[in-house]
């Protein structure tokens, strides 16, 4: 049996990593699960001044894995053939790099750990899903 090899390399080619997916919910979950379990005891141990600083890094990973989620949405839509390849790339790229993009490494040991680990593995992942939008621009 003969496999035939693909020349025209498509977005499922570049995107579809189930890892990607997977990897985002799970960051998703486990940043739900702390907000949720663990968010106000923190909240309320860390110094007021800090306090404003803790929700907008929150907001920031946040911020991060829903833009991650919007760009995978419009990949699959790409791959269904909702969406014109040359359209998705030209019109939905990944959304808000100059908040998403900023690291913040600083705040380890100012902020509770476990935020810490979330800014950390969100960046890490958006920095990952920037290059692969890359290669799909250039695809396209």
């Amino acid at each position: 049996m003969q496999h035939h090899m693909h020349t025209n390399i498509g977005p499922q080619t570049v995107v579809f990593m189930p890892s990607v997916f997977n990897e985002t919910m799970q960051l998703l979950n486990d940043s739900h699960e702390y907000f949720f379990l663990f968010g106000e005891d923190d909240q309320s141990r860390i110094e007021n001044d800090l306090r404003a600083l803790y929700t907008c890094e929150m907001s920031r990973i946040t911020l991060r894995l829903s833009s991650i989620m919007s760009w995978i949405m419009v990949q699959r839509a790409v791959c269904a053939g909702k969406i014109e390849a040359e359209d998705a790339a030209q019109r939905y790229g990944l959304d808000f790099q100059h908040i998403c993009l900023v690291d913040n490494r600083v705040l380890h040991g100012v902020l509770p750990s476990y935020v810490c680990y979330l800014l950390d593995r969100s960046l890490e992942l958006y920095e990952r899903v920037l290059r692969l939008d890359d290669q799909f621009k250039q695809i396209h």
